[in-house]
């Protein structure tokens, strides 16, 4: 019966590990600003009468960019002629309760709507 048991509960405990996958960005949303090292992100498609939380992620020369744009000093550009920029971002740290605000980005996948 102990055995049984803890094989059961090594079956859940990586099914629950699992469950989380690297590939799976922290954020997705849209590039509302772009700072001196930093980007505004928040959602793309709003009610205007409604308000939504934006958040600043910061860049540093760590951060990897991929897709449409390689590097941040390109980003602006892009964005400036891009309709809808979709950004991925993964965060080192997404602190407490998810908040991503104010977080460094280890990853940022650019990418058109």
């Amino acid at each position: 019966m102990k055995k049984q048991l803890a094989i059961a509960a090594t079956v859940i405990l990586l099914s629950v590990m699992g469950c989380s996958n690297e590939n799976d960005a922290h954020y997705e949303g849209t590039i509302l600003e772009i700072k001196e090292n930093s980007i505004i992100v928040g959602e793309d498609d709003i009610d205007p009468e409604a308000s939504y939380p934006t958040y600043e992620i910061l860049i540093d020369d760590k951060t990897e960019f991929n897709g449409e744009v390689e590097k941040f000093e390109n980003l602006n550009e892009f964005v400036s002629e891009t309709e809808h920029p979709i950004v991925k971002l993964w965060v080192i740290d997404k602190g407490t309760n998810n908040e991503i605000d104010n977080r460094i980005a280890s990853k940022v996948v650019v990418e058109k709507e």
